[in-house]
């Protein structure tokens, strides 16, 4: 509450007396605005296993900088009819939990579009990828109820609906609902991650505003592409009962069909040969096939060379029934060439990640 209200009583000192009719020439060289921000977090932590039960009584509290540039440019505009902000953020979390959570430094990059730029208030929905630097991972001797993450650096993810009130052409104030997970994605157990949503309020500040030009949208015309992919994908997965590393090998084929601007839908099969699940199904002295097959529908944001996706689904082979019957799976794709790519691809069981994995794939 105390840096809350410190960043509230900053607003005097960022120009809060300027008048809102003063107003600002657009600089045609430019094709971005900078501006920084501060916000402060505060929220709960999702008790989603038994395993963390420990730290049921959590209440993270943080505070967040962000560095952003507010994209105005006509290719931009004519991308997502929108002006993406796209920066990187820096923020510091206490957990709440000093002997078994710790704390957390965030470093994450992130997008963020906005479709009514040139209004008072304005809503945009943020999606930010990075890493935590975490203090207190789970240690057999030390810090045994630390299920939550057992390496010192894990992938940081962050979702949030953001409001702006813009006071003047310099300051806006923010609140905002938030999403932040933390995980390695099963690159060493225990890993049960950290989830925990948040509201935060706070202030952005511009030191050289601009008028920003109001574009017409017009429809879209263009080739609504229809491509198919071909991949292959590796993990090494450990496992908290086994010291060593086990491979996850899989492939995949799918179909993506382009809807809109930067919206394709997909429809995916695979087939994945889990090696930690062959060791978890013979020790229980059972016998039965490790091998899983998926049958996945998802969404695909085209953002040029990039490609995020989100597809979910259930298993339509799976003999040893180890694990939920449904999954999902989050992407990034980076297309090196125009028909091959590479990406990085999470799968998940509800909130609990089974394995994160480096893919090459090929479109045709």
């Amino acid at each position: 509450m105390k840096r809350l209200l410190l960043i509230l009583l900053c607003v005097p000192l960022l120009g809060w007396g300027q008048t809102w009719e003063k107003t600002y020439k657009a600089d045609t060289t430019l094709e971005s605005v900078f501006s920084l921000a501060i916000k402060q977090h505060y929220g709960y932590i999702i008790i989603h296993s038994r395993a963390i039960r420990a730290i049921k009584n959590s209440y993270p509290i943080g505070t967040e900088f962000n560095f952003n540039w507010q994209k105005f440019d006509k290719k931009s505009w004519e991308l997502c009819h929108c002006y993406p902000k796209v920066g990187v953020l820096l923020s510091f979390f206490d957990f709440d939990n000093k002997k078994i959570l710790g704390y957390g430094f965030n470093f994450a990059g992130f997008i963020e579009p906005f479709f009514q730029i040139d209004k008072k208030f304005n809503i945009s929905f943020r999606t930010a990828a990075g890493l935590s630097l975490d203090t207190e991972p789970y240690d057999e001797i030390s810090n045994p109820d630390n299920f939550s993450y057992s390496l010192p650096i894990n992938g940081y993810l962050q979702l949030g609906l953001i409001l702006y009130y813009q006071v003047n052409p310099k300051i806006k104030v923010t609140v905002s609902s938030n999403y932040n997970h933390i995980s390695n994605g099963s690159l060493k157990q225990p890993n049960k991650g950290i989830n925990y949503p948040t509201v935060g309020m706070g202030l952005d500040y511009t030191p050289k505003p601009i008028s920003f030009k109001n574009r017409k949208k017009t429809e879209y015309k263009g080739i609504r592409k229809k491509h198919y992919d071909l991949s292959v994908s590796y993990f090494p997965k450990k496992v908290i009962d086994n010291s060593k590393y086990f491979t996850v090998f899989g492939i995949s084929t799918g179909i993506s069909q382009q809807v809109g601007r930067i919206s394709a839908l997909t429809v995916d099969l695979e087939w994945i040969w889990d090696h930690s699940l062959k060791w978890k199904i013979e020790t229980l002295n059972k016998d039965k096939n490790y091998q899983r097959g998926g049958l996945l529908v998802g969404h695909e944001f085209l953002m040029g060379r990039f490609t995020f996706s989100q597809k979910i689904g259930p298993y339509i082979y799976d003999v040893a029934k180890y694990d939920d019957p449904v999954y999902q799976r989050y992407g990034l794709n980076f297309h090196i060439t125009e028909n091959v790519f590479t990406g990085i691809h999470i799968k998940a069981h509800r909130h609990i990640a089974d394995f994160t994995e480096i893919k090459l794939g090929w479109t045709f």
